[in-house]
């Protein structure tokens, strides 16, 4: 998911954290979604929206993007409500496109900017990690921009799609994420882990390598 959380609210970038509650009385997953598809080569997009239209939301953007190291991708603010990332709009005077999710095709909205964009950094990685990645068991796994979870000693700055959120009681059957370690070929590779905790202890209940069908920088 596109972070978009409140301010002062742990949201989507703590998620991780607060992971490590877990209750151990679920049954191991046996799956972590469904059988992966073939996959014979994985698209590779720098994405950039197209301008949704309708009513533009006030707010400004004071940072560049947490989850992507590029120019053009920013931090922004919208009443209380954190989006990262949002895009500059390539048409002269644009202003950032907030919200847009290629994966599950939403558009998103225009920024109408309170003050300027900051400066540029300037200092961008030559071949920064993806944002975004569709993996071939259909889940969407995305760069939290926050503190991530550690399993078997492996960071998972990721969070997947097919995790299960917690219930009220506290109760949570699984977390999936992945790696950075991106094996780069015609068909990229990284992999995924699915785990719990109960009382600060981790436990892996799966690991394995799993072709990507998309990568979104």
């Amino acid at each position: 998911m596109i972070e978009a959380r409140q301010i002062g609210i742990g949201g989507l970038v703590l998620a991780t954290a607060s992971l490590l509650m877990f209750s151990s009385s679920y049954a191991e997953p046996t799956t972590l979604t469904h059988p992966p598809e073939p996959v014979a080569e994985t698209q590779v997009i720098t994405f950039h929206p197209a301008n949704p239209g309708g009513d533009a939301r006030k707010g400004e953007c004071w940072s560049q993007s947490d989850a992507i190291d590029r120019p053009g991708a920013w931090r922004c603010v919208v009443d209380n409500m954190i989006y990262d990332p949002c895009f500059s709009d390539p048409a002269p005077g644009g202003n950032p496109i907030c919200g847009a999710d290629p994966a599950r095709g939403q558009k998103g909205f225009v920024l109408q900017l309170t003050k300027p964009l900051p400066k540029p950094r300037g200092d961008y990685s030559s071949d920064p990690i993806p944002w975004m990645v569709k993996l071939a068991d259909g889940s969407i796994c995305t760069l939290t921009t926050g503190t991530s979870a550690q399993v078997d000693g492996k960071d998972l700055p990721y969070e997947c799609s097919d995790s299960r959120e917690c219930s009220d009681d506290g109760k949570c059957p699984h977390l999936t994420g992945i790696t950075t370690e991106f094996k780069h070929d015609k068909v990229w590779r990284v992999e995924k882990l699915a785990f719990r905790s109960s009382n600060g202890h981790v436990k892996r209940l799966k690991r394995e390598t799993i072709a990507i069908v998309t990568v979104w920088k």
